[in-house]
């Protein structure tokens, strides 16, 4: 295992996906203005007021993004780049040198 690269053993996953969905909830009425959009699964919508931003619409399970293996990459134009790789700003191996 210690020398395995490329991927995230299940334990270390949840737990990246725990954080994200704790920031999500944490920020709730940042990423959720309107509660009647979030009964669409696998997708995700960027708006402005009537006008759609972004949109992403998932062909497959559990996916969110176009960018899994930075799932909000897409968030670099409206947040910033340096928030959208490490909302958490957690050491990041991806990242840190």
């Amino acid at each position: 295992w210690t020398r395995d690269e490329g991927y995230q053993r299940p334990l270390e996953l949840a737990t990246v996906r725990l954080r994200h969905m704790s920031e999500a909830f944490s920020h709730w009425e940042t990423y959720v203005r309107d509660p009647k959009l979030v009964a669409r699964r696998g997708a995700t919508f960027i708006f402005d007021g009537d006008t759609v931003l972004y949109d992403y619409r998932s062909k497959g399970v559990l996916t969110y993004s176009a960018t899994m293996r930075r799932p909000l990459a897409f968030l670099g134009p409206y947040i910033g780049d340096d928030r959208a790789l490490n909302p958490m700003g957690l050491r990041d191996p991806g990242l840190d040198a």
